[in-house]
């Protein structure tokens, strides 16, 4: 009787253990997405991506543009010659 406690009950209560600790441990990441971002804006004069001076959201209907009217994006390559991925205006509340 003992064995068979054992070799039905111990998987069992190991298993219920895991599944609590899986959700225990599950992290909100859903702060990160709502974080201001600093894109890059490409400067014809310069032929590079220079670091915009705005903030965007990462989501959003309406393109992120400076006043200049040049648009904000994401990301840029490692020579800073290529801008992508845009980014959009700040939701207001």
């Amino acid at each position: 009787m003992k064995t068979k406690v054992l070799k039905f009950g111990l998987p069992l209560a190991v298993c219920m253990l895991a599944m609590a600790f899986a959700f225990a441990t599950e992290s909100n990441n859903a702060s990160n997405e709502d974080a201001a971002l600093i894109g890059f804006v490409y400067n014809d004069a310069e032929t590079q991506c220079v670091t915009a001076n705005k903030n965007c959201a990462i989501f959003g209907g309406i393109p992120c543009q400076q006043l200049d009217g040049k648009n904000v994006y994401r990301f840029t390559n490692p020579s800073g010659t290529m801008c992508s991925v845009s980014l959009y205006e700040w939701p207001e509340e």
